[in-house]
């Protein structure tokens, strides 16, 4: 047993320090989204809240940020398999949906494009315009799941099964 006070001060830091390390390795170490932008090809967005008196809009604008930016690079790479890995997992027909997408709208990703994060409806759920150089426009649904944001792609319900 500890005899001094000095000495369960030193004792209660130590197990403090323990735990303050453990958790900060946890959250240094868990995993983050599923995908991730890539050094190609680049991509100009710039993505804002639309104007609102909600300050959500502004907190998920910054959370969908890295998805936003990792569709428009993935349909600028024009790979159907790997656009569809930014849709959510539960919903069928991503890949051939990711086609469509890149068909569509491929050729309008090498320009800046503006992405108007609009106010959410439910937590959960938002939807973004992008406008692209050019005047083209485009409406995307984004759904999350587990603090992770997805695309609404292909066919199944906005809210996980």
């Amino acid at each position: 047993m500890l005899k001094t006070s000095g000495a369960k001060w030193l004792m209660a830091a130590l197990v403090t320090l323990c735990l303050g390390g453990g958790v900060l390795a946890w959250w240094l170490l868990r995993e983050p989204a599923p995908y991730a932008l890539r050094d190609t090809p680049e991509v100009n967005v710039t993505v804002r809240a639309a104007e609102s008196t909600y300050p959500e809009v502004k907190e998920v604008a910054r959370e969908v940020e890295l998805v936003l930016k990792v569709y428009i690079q993935r349909l600028r790479g024009g790979d159907a398999a790997d656009l569809a890995g930014v849709g959510a997992p539960w919903y069928t027909g991503r890949e051939e949906a990711a086609q469509h997408l890149i068909a569509e709208f491929g050729t309008h990703a090498d320009k800046p494009v503006e992405a108007v994060v609009a106010d959410p409806v439910a937590p959960g759920l938002a939807t973004v315009e992008l406008r692209f150089g050019g005047g083209r426009q485009q409406v995307l649904d984004l759904t999350r799941d587990d603090e992770v944001w997805w695309l609404s792609m292909g066919n199944g319900d906005p809210v996980k099964p």
